[in-house]
């Protein structure tokens, strides 16, 4: 059960650093000094994108969903970042209509 909260914890903590950098407005200076780079400003503008980058810096630095399993270290960061862009694209599109009512 502990690891169950765990994970749950690791996924909302990927879902809202994601939001946060997506769509906040204390983060919209920063996106906007991206414009004149293209490749960052589409990945700071993207929730699956950034998810997946989120889940590599949750899973590199917090905790690693993935620490139970054999396999060597670039390999986990890989599915963290998979795993948090699935979950935080999963959340997105069930918290866009209820956020923005669509």
């Amino acid at each position: 059960m502990e690891y169950l909260v765990s994970v749950l914890i690791w996924i909302l903590a990927c879902y809202g650093m994601t939001t946060i950098i997506v769509t906040s407005n204390i983060m919209l200076p920063f996106r906007n000094a991206l414009k004149k780079y293209a490749l960052l400003h589409k990945l700071v503008n993207c929730m699956l994108c950034m998810g997946f980058w989120v889940g590599v810096f949750w899973g590199s630095l917090m905790w690693d969903p993935f620490s139970k399993v054999d396999a060597i270290y670039p390999l986990r960061l890989l599915f963290d970042g998979c795993f948090g862009a699935a979950t935080t694209w999963i959340i997105y599109l069930k918290m866009y209509p209820l956020t923005y009512g669509k």
